[in-house]
């Protein structure tokens, strides 16, 4: 059993992170800057608190890093746009506070959410890309994490603290609240949970997909992997933002008027990855490894 520090906790990967955690049978202290139930109220951008969380739990082995700034319901990505100082406190400063921290209190593991926004435009590199892919990120969010992706290493050898970036593609499922680029997917989703008329525009561009079980299974099966790689790719399926809303309808359970236009491109114009380190390290698979069952599971977990 290990025991998981898990920033973020309250937010959309937390809750699903931590509920995996907890069913594998390992110990969970949960903090965020949001008060919630069995969630610790801590700013990872704060040293003292950070300190204070970890003296009370000494036999904390592993972090799993999620915490990040975002703008509400609009997301990360707008988080970063309409604030980078903020992001940049909380994203670059907080990560660095977090592996300090973790290196004065003797944790030798942190597992953080990266995210494939570290690359550039699709038509610059093969695809799909490996891990070694040059980091060009044309958004502040994907700068903040291209520049904790810089650090890692470079803290890693300097305090002897195992760093690990889990690169995650477009993150969906039951229990985004938030809407970002995925705005009109969270609005058909819940519109057709309550049976409500609604017209969406999505985009036909493919991009990766990973369900939200399967990214935090991913962050899982990482746990207790000796001779880590600094980096992995994680992947549910590539598809597009049209196929998915397709196949959100098909599987209501009521009939409803949902309208789907299609617009052109539009897709995140990020390379295609390849997962391959990642199944081959720990074995991992996702579960909803196509959009019909995905899709399917974002509107049963929904309605249940």
């Amino acid at each position: 059993m290990n025991h998981v520090l898990v920033t973020g906790a309250s937010g959309f990967l937390g809750v699903a992170v931590r509920a995996a955690l907890v069913e594998a049978g390992n110990r969970v202290t949960a903090v965020d800057i949001r008060v919630a139930p069995g969630v610790i109220a801590a700013d990872v951008s704060e040293a003292d608190q950070l300190d204070a969380v970890l003296s009370a739990n000494s036999t904390i082995d592993t972090i799993i890093h999620l915490a990040a700034a975002g703008a509400g319901v609009h997301g990360l990505v707008a988080g970063a746009a309409s604030n980078t100082a903020a992001a940049v406190h909380i994203n670059v400063e907080g990560f660095v506070h977090i592996v300090e921290a973790a290196a004065r209190h003797g944790v030798k593991k942190i597992l953080w959410s990266s995210s494939t926004t570290i690359y550039g435009p699709a038509d610059e590199y093969s695809s799909p890309i490996g891990e070694s892919a040059s980091l060009r990120p044309t958004t502040a969010y994907g700068a903040t994490k291209a520049a904790c992706e810089h650090l890692g290493p470079i803290l890693a050898e300097r305090l002897g603290v195992e760093i690990v970036a889990v690169r995650l593609p477009m993150v969906y499922g039951p229990g985004r609240w938030y809407g970002g680029s995925q705005a009109p997917m969270v609005a058909l989703a819940t519109a057709l949970n309550d049976g409500n008329e609604i017209e969406v525009e999505v985009w036909d561009g493919d991009a990766d997909w990973v369900h939200i079980w399967d990214a935090a299974a991913a962050m899982l099966s990482l746990l207790n992997v000796s001779a880590l790689s600094p980096a992995y790719h994680v992947v549910g399926h590539r598809g597009s933002f049209a196929e998915l809303a397709r196949e959100l309808i098909h599987a209501a359970v009521e009939p409803t008027l949902a309208t789907v236009l299609i617009v052109a491109g539009g897709a995140p114009n990020i390379p295609a990855t390849d997962d391959s380190l990642l199944r081959n390290a720990t074995g991992w698979s996702p579960r909803f490894s196509d959009a019909a069952s995905g899709a399917a599971d974002y509107l049963k977990v929904i309605a249940n």
